[in-house]
């Protein structure tokens, strides 16, 4: 009879519970025991080597059964070559019970010990084996739990249908670790990962994936991903306990399905924590995975290995927008804007690698480039008569470059040029992201001469405790908001009010983003100083300024002294 007909006799699952394995296991030892004591008898007796054989099902019995197994499994082998067990079978020689007793102890010494050294083996593979797929100051699942729950379900009908996964980041957990210590921010963990799990549907768990990043695996059902994460968030706005205080949990939730994952579980993580920073980058709380602003991003960021390669090729130009001097209607400075001719993919925008490369040491080396060839340009436009400065823009990395400055000055004295004809742009949200340690750069920067300008100014979050610190020249008013302030009273009050305290703090005004006739009428009667967009020019080429400026037919604000503020006859303002 072969394996096969002996398991079509047995029932199914015969030995899946460990019930059953552990009496398999005793019945396999009680065997090994009589086998041992029968080779012994069988060979001489208690004389001769066959007598060690009896360790082995003791040792069995200690490794499965513990400390318990092994003393019992001593004792019956004790008893089996014992008192009726023959030191010689040939002349039938008995033991003295001193001698059959110790042998006794013995073993009973021997499957103790090998119990408590396998028990604590034992412990310490379990233990291993729990920490593999457990985070082990919270007792959290872990990302590899998650991956090992995601294989079946990719695998099976089920990754095919609503199946999601929720990832949720504690964005607060790092200053409440700060100010509230360790335990507290694990306990923080631990009770947002509960809440999750009450507030998402049965059946789904959650894993800890990050020191500060939980996701909660959604079975498939008629619920939605909007629906949930709105649940989500606002089950989160409560308090948490944790610790013995009550934390305010500041998340953010991004969120992908299954489908999404293409039979890959890391796949599928990193798909919801594309999701959760694409939604906090934009100011939501939350945001479904969307594959094809990932597919734009993935190539995007492939561009940046190349940046360094394309300097050295001379692949960047600089194209220049100019600006309109509203008081006199000329054009008395352009922006230096960088632009990328790829060999494949053509003109590149700026919007798709300036970012990717911001986030880089990249930024160094091209930032210092486009200041060069802006320097350069200036001073040939200098040479042929054409007066006019220069603006362009810094990165929050450039700004703690302590080299650039020297190798600005070296530049401009190289060129012949005076620094008060540059002016740096650095944009709001990159002074605010560390303001102490910003001012003292700008301050640098304005020792030189060189003016400073606030760009995208309203978009950030500025303080006005920091800026009437900030040593700038001129603030530029976002687009965002010259865009809208004719059809929106309040944004026109906001404009309005920026210039009026600009103005106040020594500070000229440009408004970006000019685009059409009411807007360079409207800016004009607010007393913006100057104008920037594409109703007075597109960024061109230096050549094409050259032209352009000969024509001269870039458009003037009209009379407007008869225009006044456009907000100002409502009342209260």
């Amino acid at each position: 009879m072969d394996i096969s007909s002996v398991q079509r006799l047995l029932p199914p699952g015969w030995l899946e519970s460990a019930e059953q394995r552990r009496n398999l296991a005793a019945c396999g030892i009680a065997v090994l025991l009589l086998c041992a004591a029968a080779l012994v008898y069988l060979t001489g007796g208690t004389r001769y080597a066959y007598l060690h054989t009896i360790y082995l099902p003791i040792i069995l019995a200690a490794v499965v059964f513990k400390i318990p197994g092994g003393v019992l499994a001593g004792v019956a082998a004790g008893l089996l070559v014992g008192p009726f067990m023959p030191i010689d079978t040939a002349t039938g020689q008995a033991q003295q019970a001193v001698n059959w007793l110790s042998r006794l102890a013995a073993f009973m010494v021997v499957g103790a010990f090998t119990g408590w050294v396998a028990g604590r083996l034992m412990e310490q593979i379990r233990s291993l084996r729990w920490s593999i797929t457990h985070d082990v100051d919270t007792g959290l699942p872990n990302r590899h739990a998650l991956s090992e729950a995601l294989r079946p379900m990719l695998a099976s009908a089920e990754g095919h249908g609503s199946a999601q996964l929720l990832m949720l980041r504690i964005e607060n957990l790092n200053e409440i670790l700060n100010t509230l210590g360790y335990p507290v921010s694990q306990a923080l963990l631990r009770a947002v990962a509960q809440r999750l799990e009450e507030v998402t549907p049965d059946g789904s768990r959650v894993y800890q994936v990050d020191a500060d990043r939980l996701a909660a695996l959604v079975p498939a059902g008629p619920w939605d991903a909007r629906s949930l994460a709105r649940d989500v968030l606002s089950a989160m706005r409560r308090s948490v306990p944790a610790g013995g205080v009550n934390v305010h949990a500041s998340v953010g939730l991004g969120v992908a399905e299954l489908h999404d994952a293409e039979g890959d579980p890391d796949a599928l993580i990193r798909r919801a924590d594309i999701a959760l920073y694409a939604g906090l980058q934009r100011g939501a709380r939350f945001a479904v995975y969307d594959i094809a602003a990932d597919r734009t991003s993935r190539e995007n960021l492939a561009l940046v290995g190349e940046v360094l390669d394309s300097i050295r090729e001379e692949q960047f130009i600089l194209h220049y927008q100019p600006k309109l001097n509203l008081a006199n209607g000329k054009i008395e400075g352009v922006e230096a804007l960088v632009r990328w001719q790829h060999p494949v993919r053509g003109m590149v925008p700026p919007g798709d690698f300036i970012p990717q490369v911001e986030s880089t040491d990249l930024i160094l080396p091209l930032s210092r480039w486009v200041i060069e060839a802006a320097i350069r340009q200036q001073a040939e436009w200098h040479a042929s008569g054409l007066k006019l400065t220069m603006a362009v823009n810094l990165s929050v990395t450039n700004l703690y470059d302590e080299s650039l400055l020297k190798d600005v000055r070296a530049l401009l004295k190289a060129y012949g040029l005076r620094a008060e004809s540059l002016e740096f742009e650095v944009t709001e949200s990159a002074i605010m992201a560390d303001p102490v340690r910003a001012l003292e750069a700008l301050r640098a920067v304005r020792d030189l001469g060189i003016h400073l300008s606030i760009d995208d100014f309203g978009t950030g979050y500025s303080s006005l405790s920091y800026l009437h610190e900030i040593p700038a020249d001129i603030v530029k008013i976002d687009r965002s908001f010259v865009t809208r302030m004719n059809d929106n009273e309040k944004v026109g009050r906001i404009v309005e009010s920026t210039i009026a305290l600009s103005h106040y703090l020594n500070m000229a005004v440009v408004a970006e983003g000019v685009s059409n006739r009411r807007h360079l009428d409207t800016v004009a009667a607010y007393g913006c100083d100057a104008a920037q967009g594409f109703l007075i020019a597109r960024p061109m080429e230096a050549s094409a300024i050259e032209d352009w400026l000969k024509k001269a037919d870039w458009p003037r604000p009209e009379d407007t002294a008869s225009i006044g503020p456009v907000w100002s006859q409502s009342a209260g303002f």
